[in-house]
């Protein structure tokens, strides 16, 4: 069974995609995490990067949730 993955509208067959915590951090105090949904590849030997990003959660769960739930709201109220 293979995998379909979609990051920016573009489809990836056999993608794998991780889910990336970003330390929101000031003055060397932590506010908070955010996510990322990345899939890493490589062109001509070079790394490159799609990066979604999900937004600040308390857990990778709830980003994927929140995240799920906001493309379908969107897809719900887009105009025809």
């Amino acid at each position: 069974m293979s995998a379909v993955c979609s990051i920016n509208n573009k489809y990836y067959a056999g993608a794998t995609i991780y889910i990336r915590a970003v330390n929101i951090e000031r003055d060397g105090e932590q506010y908070g995490t955010y996510y990322q949904a990345v899939r890493s590849y490589r062109v001509n030997g070079k790394v490159k990067q799609d990066v979604v990003h999900l937004g600040q959660h308390s857990t990778p769960d709830k980003a994927l949730t929140a995240w799920e739930r906001e493309i379908e709201e969107l897809a719900r109220t887009r105009p025809k």
